[in-house]
């Protein structure tokens, strides 16, 4: 994961996490048999660790707390920004990513969105879809700022803000 995050998906090679492991490249190739499979690993392990279950029964005020505080860590932000970045040419990764971890946290935030349709807090004519979508969009031009210049607070407000421009009222 450490060299994911320094050198990205092209920097990062069995050659080196063999050595930065201190074990022979036979003993990473018997775990895993190329690079992208490597990867992946890597990417499920910091899911595991770092980026907690998807948000499905949370509220939005809830949801809004715990992006706010993950956007906020700098090793998931350096962390997101080597997944876009492999983009072009580790395309199999990014899919793999998008689907296994990405795509369920959407939709759970569709979920919560609904409840909170049907709760009040936000117009009864909101798509859910919608919601999904401006939070995502946000949440990526938090993920282009400078990690030093963004705080959880400052993260939180911003979206917070947002939403009650759409509609919503806790």
């Amino acid at each position: 994961m450490d060299l994911l995050i320094e050198r990205g998906a092209a920097g990062t090679s069995i050659e080196a996490v063999a050595q930065r492991a201190g074990v022979a490249k036979l003993t990473v190739y018997r775990r895993w048999r190329a690079k992208d499979d490597l990867l992946m690993a890597a990417l499920e392990h910091a899911r595991a660790n770092d980026m907690d279950a998807a948000p499905a029964g949370q509220s939005i005020d809830e949801l809004i707390s715990s992006v706010a505080e993950l956007l906020s860590r700098p090793r998931f932000r350096a962390l997101m920004a080597r997944v876009i970045g492999a983009s072009v040419d580790y395309p199999k990764l990014v899919t793999a990513y998008t689907e296994r971890y990405l795509r369920p946290r959407l939709n759970a935030v569709a979920q919560i969105a609904q409840q909170a349709i049907d709760a009040g807090h936000l117009p009864s004519d909101t798509d859910p879809s919608v919601i999904q979508d401006i939070l995502a969009g946000s949440i990526g031009s938090v993920l282009l700022q400078h990690a030093e210049d963004v705080t959880a607070i400052q993260i939180e407000r911003r979206l917070r803000i947002l939403l009650r421009h759409i509609g919503y009222r806790s």
